[in-house]
């Protein structure tokens, strides 16, 4: 139904508009993220540079390194480049263990030719870390781990075996304790790349996949929008050609002699007849209504006992809806149109804390000259301190309660129904803040400007 405002983690079906749009789109995220034609392009621009550098050091500074194994090994990536090219000319999306035999195979072939150039003392070094971080950013887990540790193994040979650094006149003898600190240089850094960047591309995968739920949300309500206004224009095209079968119908059975059997076969298509009139002319009168609801402009504790009138039946949670001015030249309570954004997110936000609440939910409304709010708190555990930070953001994390104690909570799954109802009120001009009450519970805050609240409605109408 709702979504969890962060206290527990929301399964797919959660995701308003569709949860099955948003594990298709998961799916199909982490199925293919790389394409193959990208990391062919990144591969030529390697094999250019490393072509470049074997032939300036060889012949523009005259070291002396064995070019030809150097050569051989540049020569091996561009073959497979050029297999992959002629394989797949097209190009296509990579899986995930696809992509990882193809940067692996970078580090390795990178790895030859520093082995064979100096090591860890080579200059170039540093260009290992490359494939690493192009896996953190684009693929799995599971699959960053491994390339990082196939990396850390590859500087660890490096800095034990290698060919001497190419040098004019005598080697150049680098002390081994420089070539340690090198190492845990590159070990650290590309430790960090792998994780910080990983991190980074997965809250942003987490967003992408929010953003589209949130999408798929408002396209099904413009959907059912049109809908509506489908039936009313079908309503007016059919009734002009029914209106012309019934007519010829009555016509028929003033001709026909009364006893002529044909007449029971037209009097039933006749009664047919108006009865698709009477459905057209009602489908016509609910499209015309302003939003398919009787009470479409309403105060905003009107909305949240409608919001809450499913709990009140459903649990034993006693749910309290309090509507008051702070200030008394505020005036009447602010009316505004009844919003499906508005209503989802209060939905969301009052499922979780009657979810979690002992005993008691109390909704607060209040308004002032400037301002309108909303004040949902329960009587339960609270937000756990460690993610408050967090609400509001598609995170993957523990159990923000901190109490495995309940199925729900326990669940695996994204945490998209904060950030989508978040998202949705942002869109009406709100402020949603996350806190705990003093005495204790949860409490989920939400601020509109008036002008937000009210003009936003007359906007929405004009454009309409």
């Amino acid at each position: 139904m709702g979504a969890d405002a962060g206290r527990r983690r929301d399964t797919p079906e959660a995701a308003p508009g569709g949860g099955i749009a948003a594990d298709s789109l998961h799916a199909a995220m982490m199925a293919g993220r790389v394409r193959l034609e990208t990391l062919v392009s990144l591969r030529w621009i390697a094999i250019a540079g490393q072509l470049a550098a074997l032939f300036v050091v060889r012949y523009g500074l005259g070291f002396s390194f064995p070019l030809f194994w150097a050569l051989a090994a540049v020569s091996l990536s561009a073959a497979v480049n050029g297999y992959l090219m002629w394989r797949h000319p097209g190009g296509r999306q990579l899986a995930d263990r696809e992509a990882v035999l193809e940067l692996a195979f970078d580090l390795l072939q990178l790895s030859f030719l520093l082995y064979l150039t100096g090591g860890l003392a080579n200059p170039f070094a540093l260009l290992i870390l490359a494939p690493v971080t192009v896996s953190a950013s684009v693929l799995s887990r599971r699959s960053t781990l491994a390339l990082l540790t196939l990396g850390l193994l590859l500087i660890s040979l490096l800095a034990l075996w290698h060919r001497p650094l190419p040098w004019e006149g005598t080697a150049l003898a680098i002390p081994r304790l420089y070539l340690f600190a090198v190492w845990a240089g590159l070990a650290l850094a590309m430790t960090f790349l792998a994780l910080y960047v990983a991190r980074v591309s997965a809250e942003a995968r987490q967003r992408a996949q929010a953003l589209a739920a949130t999408e798929a949300a408002l396209d099904r309500a413009q959907k059912l929008s049109d809908l509506g206004a489908l039936a009313a224009a079908a309503a007016h095209e059919l009734g002009t050609p029914l209106g012309t079968i019934t007519l010829a119908v009555r016509e028929l059975l003033e001709e026909l002699p009364a006893d002529d059997p044909r007449g029971e076969d037209l009097r039933l298509i006749s009664d047919q007849a108006e009865r698709c009139r009477d459905i057209l002319q009602q489908l016509s009168m609910r499209s015309e209504q302003p939003s398919g609801h009787p009470f479409d402009v309403q105060p905003l504790s009107a909305l949240a006992r409608e919001a809450a009138r499913p709990f009140e039946r459903l649990t034993d949670v006693a749910i309290e809806v309090h509507d008051r001015a702070t200030d008394p030249a505020a005036g009447p309570q602010p009316q505004t149109r009844r919003r499906p954004e508005i209503l989802h997110a209060l939905t969301s936000f009052i499922e979780n804390a009657v979810g979690f609440a002992r005993g008691r939910v109390e909704i607060d409304i209040c308004w002032d000259t400037s301002d309108a709010w909303c004040r949902i708190r329960d009587d339960g555990p609270g937000f756990d301190t460690a993610v408050l930070r967090h609400l509001g953001a598609p995170y993957l994390g523990a159990d923000p309660r901190g109490s495995p104690s309940s199925a729900r909570e326990s669940a695996a799954g994204l945490g998209l129904g904060v950030f989508i109802a978040k998202t949705l009120l942002e869109r009406t001009g709100a402020r949603v803040e996350f806190g705990n009450a003093a005495e204790g519970g949860a409490v989920v805050s939400i601020r509109w400007p008036r002008s937000a609240l009210e003009d936003g409605d007359k906007n929405t109408e004009d454009a309409s």
